[in-house]
């Protein structure tokens, strides 16, 4: 145990398994107490148990840690209501909150063809979470002068997946991470953002496909390891750090964190500009514009 989050509470959303469960412990190994989130879906987003938040807490309780569990579906603004509100009546406040769950919804991946209850369902997961935390944290958080807000996302967001749905659902929080950053500044409050690469459920849903084809290339099975993501445990670290007075300083801003591997995003800052004759009236010809974007905005 450490204390750099001693007399902090945490919120951590899906926190029965993978990502969400290491960071959980990493947190209340450094003082926080925590609450932990989870439905107990499967990894398709499936049925429902108190097991996997009950087994996080019971391990941060063994280690001298401090944790309840929650039940409540972040995917609704009552569930994410209620689980800032067991922060706060167990733990007196919620100064830390990780909106970390997902799943795996089949029905999203047929990407243009997507049903609309298909899109609605990967919505209220992955953007409708992250507003519904921040909505009902956020307020109390400015009150106090200090608070932490981290959004998962994916390279999905990036475009680069040929997952249609899940590059704006990826993206949606990654705006509202900047918005809230510009809002909040030096407020004592801070929100980021993570896209992690780790061995969890859902690259275990796909590892076989993967075996299949690492086999096809005629890689020998017992160098098949090699080509996995690493353990989940390795992402906590910098998602901790995010969350302690030394990253006071810190928002509005991606890593991708892979193995030890931390990669801050970049890209939102302006690029080149151009203005005709310096004067925001003078309208462009498309002649002009023939000319002058490929040599001065795409060069």
């Amino acid at each position: 145990m450490s204390d750099r989050l001693t007399g902090r509470v945490a919120l951590v959303t899906g926190s029965g398994n993978g990502i969400g469960k290491q960071l959980a412990l990493s947190l209340a190994a450094q003082g926080a107490s925590v609450v932990v989130n989870d439905l107990g879906t499967d990894v398709g987003g499936q049925g429902r148990s108190s097991a996997a938040a009950d087994l996080t807490v019971a391990e941060i309780v063994a280690a001298g840690g401090s944790a309840v569990a929650n039940y409540d579906s972040v995917a609704e603004s009552e569930g994410c209501d209620s689980a800032v509100s067991t922060a706060v009546a167990e733990f007196g406040s919620c100064d830390i909150v990780v909106a970390n769950a997902g799943a795996l919804l089949q029905n999203t991946l047929a990407g243009l063809q997507a049903t609309d209850d298909a899109w609605l369902q990967l919505l209220k997961l992955y953007v409708g979470q992250k507003f519904f935390l921040a909505r009902a944290a956020v307020p109390a958080m400015a009150e106090r002068g200090w608070g932490r807000m981290l959004f998962a996302t994916s390279e999905i967001a990036r475009g680069t997946q040929a997952n249609p749905l899940g590059a704006i659902a990826m993206s949606g929080g990654i705006g509202l991470c900047h918005d809230l950053a510009n809002q909040y500044k030096g407020s004592g409050l801070t929100f980021n953002c993570y896209a992690p690469a780790a061995g969890t459920r859902t690259f275990d849903a796909y590892k076989s496909h993967m075996d299949d084809a690492l086999r096809a290339q005629g890689v020998p099975e017992d160098q098949f390891s090699a080509f996995y993501l690493p353990p989940a445990e390795f992402i906590a670290p910098m998602l901790t750090w995010l969350c302690t007075d030394a990253a006071s300083d810190v928002t509005g801003q991606v890593f991708s964190v892979k193995g030890s591997e931390v990669t801050r995003w970049t890209g939102t800052e302006d690029g080149p500009s151009i203005t005709k004759n310096g004067d925001l009236r003078s309208l462009w010809t498309l002649d002009e514009l023939d000319a002058k974007v490929p040599s001065h905005l795409l060069a």
